[in-house]
């Protein structure tokens, strides 16, 4: 049998060769198959001997019988409408595996005589990436379980079996413990084997009937099926089977435990999203009672609670902050009684819509659990040099917390923000708590250099709360130490006080640090602070916070709550 006459010059062939494709001659009515290249058709299909396939039932015995069909019609269809078709199929290769190939032709007249012209190109990596994305729907890649978006399909679904059978089920999270320690101690490859071993104790554990799917990085989910034994037994199963023995690694042996949170599924479930928020609460709880602990979801319990307001929190803050109603509070700061002020600390205020005001001690704990404080640390700032820009007589210390000094990113929005206004930043004094300072000196090192290099100064804020050794005090180029309130108050009438007082002044003395007494409440307090040799007194005797200071020219002074 000869070559396909409709087969170009050589350099066609080898590019079709390149190209990982083979071009065929077919005449329905003796039945024969050409190939234009034997030798690339081999290779296209996987065989030795590409030329024995040499009709279309002997390339038809290498598919799969649907795969014969499908493309049987497709043929048909397209000499029955003139027009060309494509098909995709998989053929059983000489090596005794699959190849995947994509075939597409059309019905021309040679010579007289209707032939078809097809071409068969290898499309082996685009099935397997398309194969990878379909297990990647489904799957989680790392353990092999269920994916979150899975899961929660299954929980609908179980939702909605439930609605109709009016049987219970349950929904558990999860969480393995202290898998950030292991990071941390043993790096991410290790937690990874970690991980992956606790999901196939825990799948080894659940029934035909339940569902396990890794929900997040180091949370777990299971749909218990609804036969399932009490919810007790399996917990205490879970948990055992975890503990039960040492996860060996690359590193040696780490042992390992988890919490679980169990959210009850009944008539009373509403949708699988809250039935998981359910379980988070649960979880929370578990982990709050300590290691390998369960807890069923309660819906009066204080995590929900809490849940709640944060939610509502949440939205006053952003809302706040949206319609700039985040504000100042200036409270003096004086070296003398008698002198004039000179010196405040920016204390954080909301105002309400209706105009009241909303003290910090209200909403920074909730702003740093939601990851919200560095855009009131940022505010707070902002506000301060626009302060600092009108009154040119006037020095300011801000807060910032420690999650916007740790945080890379908001750390250096900060930072850009003080460069950008250098020309006042000698006027400012940033504060952060020793007992943040001490929770990561290294961080607070690096920080403070910073704001130092703009022209700030920087306090530690509640000194004496904290432990902070005299390496971190010389490693920090500390200028301000602020002494803890709960020292000051009564300090005229308690010699312990007074000790500890003396004790802090001399420390900061040999630093050739500023001081500064919180919380100075009284007369007979102010006078014994300042002969024992306190630099700075600040509490409500000096005076108390106010939203517009005196030297302003904005509207009439007016007193906010203590910070």
């Amino acid at each position: 049998m000869g070559t396909i006459s409709a087969v170009g010059p050589d350099a066609v062939r080898l590019a079709f060769e390149a190209a990982g494709q083979v071009m065929f001659e077919y005449d329905a009515t003796t039945g024969a198959l050409v190939w234009s290249d034997a030798e690339n058709a081999s290779t296209v299909l996987g065989l030795k001997e590409a030329a024995n396939i040499d009709s279309f039932n002997k390339l038809i015995a290498r598919m799969s019988p649907e795969d014969a069909v499908q493309r049987d019609a497709s043929i048909k269809r397209a000499h029955q409408d003139s027009e060309s078709y494509q098909v995709e199929y998989s053929l059983h290769t000489d090596k005794n595996s699959r190849r995947w190939v994509e075939e597409r032709g059309n019905w021309l007249k040679i010579g007289g005589v209707e032939r078809l012209i097809g071409v068969i190109r290898i499309i082996d990596e685009q099935k397997n990436r398309e194969a990878r994305l379909s297990y990647l729907a489904t799957y989680d890649e790392l353990t092999g379980q269920l994916n979150r978006a899975r899961t929660r399909e299954i929980l609908r679904e179980r939702l909605h079996n439930l609605s109709t059978s009016k049987n219970e089920a349950a929904y558990l999270l999860i969480g393995v413990d202290n898998l950030g320690g292991i990071n941390a101690d043993f790096g991410f490859d290790v937690a990874d084997e970690v991980i992956v071993e606790i999901s196939r104790r825990l799948k080894s554990v659940l029934g035909r009937g339940d569902a396990l799917g890794r929900v997040a990085g180091t949370k777990f989910g299971v749909v218990l099926g609804e036969n399932d034994p009490d919810i007790r037994t399996i917990c205490t199963a879970l948990l055992g089977i975890v503990r039960a023995s040492i996860i060996d690694t690359a590193q040696g042996g780490i042992a390992s435990s988890v919490c679980i949170g169990v959210a009850p599924i009944n008539d009373k479930s509403i949708n699988a999203d809250i039935v998981m928020s359910q379980a988070e609460a649960a979880l929370d709880k578990a982990k709050r009672i300590g290691a390998s602990s369960w807890t069923t979801y309660a819906e009066n319990s204080e995590t929900t609670t809490l849940r709640r307001q944060n939610t509502e929190l949440s939205d006053v803050i952003l809302t706040a902050l949206n319609d700039r109603r985040v504000c100042l509070a200036y409270q003096p700061i004086v070296s003398d009684l008698n002198e004039e002020v000179k010196k405040y600390e920016c204390l954080i205020r909301m105002q309400e819509l209706d105009g009241s005001e909303i003290g910090a001690p209200k909403f920074i704990p909730a702003a740093e659990r939601l990851g919200l404080v560095h855009l009131l640390d940022r505010r707070v700032l902002e506000l301060a040099t626009q302060t600092l820009h009108k009154a040119e007589d006037v020095a300011l210390n801000v807060n910032i917390s420690w999650e916007t000094v740790k945080d890379p990113v908001w750390a250096e929005g900060y930072l850009a923000h003080l460069r950008a206004n250098r020309d006042v930043a000698d006027r400012i004094t940033v504060e952060l708590t020793e007992t943040q300072v001490v929770d990561a000196i290294e961080a607070s090192v690096e920080f403070v250099s910073a704001i130092k290099e703009v022209g700030c100064h920087f306090a530690i804020d509640d000194f004496g709360a904290g432990y902070t050794s005299f390496r971190n005090l010389k490693a920090l180029d500390i200028d301000v130490l602020k002494i803890d309130g709960s020292f000051v108050t009564g300090v005229s009438s308690s010699r312990e006080n007074q000790l500890f007082v003396r004790t802090l002044l001399d420390l900061a003395r040999n630093f050739e640090m500023k001081t500064v007494a919180e919380w100075v409440d009284n007369d007979a307090d102010a006078m014994l602070l300042k002969g024992l040799g306190v630099d700075y007194l600040q509490g409500f005797y000096i005076g108390k916070p106010v939203q517009i200071p005196e030297w302003s020219d904005e509207v009439p002074q007016r007193s906010i709550a203590a910070s």
